[in-house]
């Protein structure tokens, strides 16, 4: 499906705590004709939230698949918060029978169901945190995964089942930093980050300039910015600045 594609109603069927920071809404297409042939875990789509008031249009907002049903229903993982953006009020309210707008998006960046001889290193907060459990359920099992979480072990879930991954919680940037220059310079090592757009510019500025791996085993994704609406980081995100990739963004010496 395209960006250009009609947005589909999708049904609540359930409503599930995860903890005190995060709640799973399960969905149900409408019209199972609008299902994607190919429906990755991880993978991301829109869903499109009610406005403030009966007059204000209704805002989409990307979400990652956090898992496929057979049956064509579909998990979304949320960040619990007491913001006032129209997600955050929509789940404070939603129960199941509840109606929303949904497109679908494609797939994760990142892929390990192959196997692969090289260490992989994932880098979230709790806003990364559904793309990065879906990848590790997901990976084969000779791959070395490592996943470095920015919050403390109460306040998220359960990533992944156990032993699928190295669970590192890793509060402090300081910290994620000094985790990396000491475990991402084995030849091959792949990174990918999602995460606050500041924490990610830094990691991916540390991890190119300073341990000097490839752009190409660098993959990062500020999901949101501090400070800035969601409108605002769609908008940053167009711009060549991003990611900091030019010559004035070496914050290492």
């Amino acid at each position: 499906m395209a960006s250009s594609d009609p947005f589909r109603e999708v049904q609540v069927e359930r409503v599930q705590p995860l903890g005190p920071t995060m709640q799973r809404v399960t969905f149900a297409p409408r019209d199972r004709t609008a299902l994607p042939a190919e429906r990755p875990h991880g993978g991301h789509c829109r869903l499109r939230f009610p406005g403030r008031d009966a007059s204000a249009p209704p805002q989409p907002r990307a979400y990652t698949y956090r898992r496929w049903h057979a049956d064509g229903r579909f998990d979304v993982d949320f960040v619990v918060h007491a913001g006032d953006g129209p997600a955050a009020r929509w789940l404070r309210q939603v129960r199941p029978g509840a109606c929303i707008g949904w497109r679908h998006g494609g797939p994760p960046k990142i892929c390990l169901a192959a196997p692969a001889p090289e260490p992989t290193i994932l880098i979230a907060d709790l806003s990364g945190l559904p793309v990065m459990a879906a990848l590790i359920e997901q990976a084969h099992p000779t791959r070395q995964v490592s996943l470095i979480l920015t919050v403390c072990p109460d306040a998220a879930p359960d990533p992944a089942p156990q032993g699928r991954a190295r669970i590192h919680h890793l509060p402090s940037p300081e910290d994620v930093e000094q985790h990396l220059l000491r475990h991402a310079t084995l030849p091959g090592t792949r990174v990918f980050a999602a995460c606050e757009a500041t924490q990610m510019r830094r990691y991916r500025r540390l991890l190119l300039d300073v341990v000097s791996l490839p752009r190409s085993q660098v993959i990062t994704s500020g999901y949101w910015k501090t400070g800035l609406t969601t409108e605002d980081v769609d908008q940053a995100k167009r711009r060549a600045d991003w990611f900091g990739d030019g010559p004035a963004s070496r914050l290492w010496g």
